[in-house]
């Protein structure tokens, strides 16, 4: 057969098909290969240090705040080794994690046993604010159990 204008393809492909880019970076389908990096910790740590810090703020949520700030800084700690060892890539998702975490976890602590102290330091004005509410018969008397409540509370 002779190399003639007409035996060659009209277009030549411009590059390697799919699936066989340098050093196979594309997966069949043209998705990337996996690179063998386990992220997981650090993201998981960023992403539970954030959502701690923000439960902690919302000071209801602060005891579950605290404890997803302990999660986010084990896992923080977690995702420091695997960068360390060179398993993974994300120190900085993974200190952020740390950070916040640590964070949430150290607010959310003061915030709860702040909260926790006022209430029992306040329980018997909320038993007589209570057992007024039951005994009161109309709204004015609602209305001064309210005020009683009120100035107990300062």
């Amino acid at each position: 057969m002779t190399d003639t204008p007409s035996d060659r393809p009209q277009y030549p492909p411009q590059g390697p098909p799919p699936g066989q880019g340098p050093a196979g970076s594309y997966q069949a389908g043209g998705h990337p290969a996996a690179s063998g990096r386990r992220n997981g910790m650090g993201t998981a740590a960023l992403v539970l240090g954030v959502v701690a810090l923000v439960l902690v703020v919302l000071l209801l949520f602060s005891p579950l705040g605290a404890f997803l700030g302990l999660l986010a800084v084990l896992f923080g700690i977690l995702g420091l080794i695997r960068v360390n060892r060179g398993e993974a890539d994300n120190r900085g998702q993974a200190v952020s994690g740390l950070v916040t975490g640590g964070l949430a976890l150290l607010f959310g602590i003061l915030f709860t046993i702040s909260v926790g102290t006022w209430f029992s330091t306040h329980v018997n004005d909320f038993r007589r604010f209570g057992n007024c509410m039951d005994n009161a018969a109309d709204a004015t008397a609602r209305e001064q159990c309210g005020r009683q409540l009120s100035k107990d509370l300062d």
